[in-house]
């Protein structure tokens, strides 16, 4: 009889430690789970934010020399071999490493494509002449391109002609993306695959997964409903290593010692591994839901310890990779709102400003500024001359214009754009008029070639409600002036 309670003790008791052993491994499982889904989302967001900023980027620069009156009387009308060199190929090839340089008609001639990939034109460009950004597969490379049609500086009028501008995603541009990321990329194109990685091999994965230390992200290149490319993003993570470990030896000392144990201690065992799992669950719940600041004191055995504190150091881990992909964003928006070569705010962060202060109300003058004899700089000491002009200029008015209520930006080519914010259009004048004065006193270069600039002045809200009246407006005062002075 007792040899046969014994043995029914024991099949109890095995019976237990067995649906134990489920119920720890279904509530650890889920914790993996997702806790790399989350993960695994972070590092994909981060990555996709760094794509658009690169395709922002290259869009940027395509739009700048695009709207171009230069670029459309001198290279498109007249095929000006030496000018297209000096500014588009090999000039823009040299100073921005594109790859892709491409100006075409469109019927399809190409004026200018130097030593670019052979791509369908056709595919890469909008009938409309807007812009047009994305990928393309060529060759077993990707390349990130942008393309735009071109256009006086004024946009309005047409050229019948596009330019196109891309580069090629190569290991140096992976190995870029990774210092941001902090995670090694992988590109698979066609029977070709880049890696910032030697030793990694491709994860043959539909979405995420968890393989060696690593969380493994997919991230498709999709053009025209259909998947060109892969990115693979390798992100090494220590803390869910451990937890994994723990996850093993947590399951395995569960079921070892629940048949070691007495029926009358099994209440105490489930108070000491299932309340601390369910605690730990509704943590991780919580981090789902994005609440980090999370406190994990969870009383229990060692192993379930082992298990908070890996959960909190993956919690700590997290934490620190959003904090550097924010800063990532931060410098990337950064670098988005900055001219490349005169290092003063762009078009699209001047263009932005004029939004806010008009939603919140405040009274501004804009003032539209361009260049007099700036054509003849490039045309007698050619487009780097013209290149450092701009950039002295630009820090010329940076430092005649100091007072925080005041932004310089350039709009494009040699037009500036100036911003007195509480500044009406007599107050303006005044600024103006002072400017003027100290700028033909200022030696830009030791070459006498006459530098001078025409102004037009436009106030919010006497002269306009938004913005493209205030800068039509003053443009227009602008050419008024041009022409007065002719």
């Amino acid at each position: 009889m007792k040899r046969k309670i014994f043995i029914i003790l024991i099949l109890t008791l095995i019976g237990f430690s067995l649906f134990t052993g489920y119920i720890i491994f279904s509530n650890l499982k889920l914790i993996l789970h997702d806790s790399i889904s989350a993960r695994a989302n972070n590092t994909r967001e981060g990555f996709s934010y760094l794509i658009s900023q690169e395709k922002l980027r290259i869009s940027n620069t395509t739009i700048d020399y695009a709207n171009w009156t230069d670029m459309g009387e001198r290279g498109v009308r007249r095929k000006d071999k030496n000018w297209l060199r000096e500014n588009l190929d090999p000039w823009i090839r040299r100073n921005f490493g594109y790859e892709l340089v491409i100006l075409v008609k469109s019927n399809g001639e190409i004026i200018s494509k130097g030593i670019s990939p052979d791509v369908p034109i056709k595919e890469l460009i909008s009938t409309d002449g807007t812009i047009k950004s994305g990928f393309y597969l060529s060759d077993n490379k990707v390349i990130i391109y942008s393309s735009s049609g071109v256009f006086d500086n004024s946009g309005e009028n047409f050229y019948n002609a596009y330019l196109i501008l891309g580069k090629i995603i190569d290991e140096k541009m992976l190995l870029n993306w990774k210092n941001i990321i902090q995670a090694d990329i992988v590109l698979a194109a066609g029977n070709t695959i880049y890696s910032t990685n030697p030793s990694i091999n491709i994860a043959k994965i539909e979405d995420y997964g968890y393989k060696g230390g690593y969380i493994v992200v997919k991230v498709p290149i999709i053009e025209n409903a259909i998947e060109i490319a892969s990115f693979y993003l390798y992100k090494y993570d220590s803390a869910l290593h451990n937890v994994y470990r723990t996850f093993l030896i947590s399951t395995f000392l569960s079921i070892s010692l629940s048949l070691l144990v007495a029926i009358m201690l099994l209440r105490f065992f489930i108070a000491r591994i299932f309340v601390p799992l369910d605690i730990l669950k509704n943590r991780v719940e919580s981090f789902k839901e994005g609440k980090y600041d999370l406190i994990i004191d969870i009383r229990g055995d060692e192993e379930i310890r082992d298990l908070a504190k890996s959960f909190k150091e993956l919690i700590s881990k997290i934490t620190e990779r959003e904090s550097e992909l924010e800063s990532a964003k931060l410098r990337a928006q950064q670098i988005s709102y900055t001219d490349e070569l005169t290092s003063i705010p762009n078009r699209r962060y001047m263009e932005e400003y004029i939004s806010q202060l008009i939603n919140s109300k405040k009274e501004f003058s804009i003032v539209f500024l361009d260049l007099d004899g700036f054509k003849k700089v490039n045309d007698i000491l050619g487009h780097q001359r013209g290149d450092e002009l701009l950039h002295n200029i630009a820090k010329w008015f940076k430092k005649n214009l100091r007072e925080e209520d005041m932004v310089v930006s350039r709009y494009g080519g040699d037009e500036f754009c100036l911003i007195f914010v509480g500044a009406d259009k007599e107050r303006a004048e005044y600024i103006l008029q002072r400017l003027y004065k100290n700028f033909h006193e200022e030696d830009f270069f030791k070459e006498e070639i006459p530098i001078s600039f025409s102004y037009g002045i436009a106030s919010y809200p006497k002269d306009g409600s938004s913005m493209y009246e205030l800068l039509n407006l003053a443009d227009k005062r602008m050419y008024q002036m041009k022409q007065n002075k002719s």
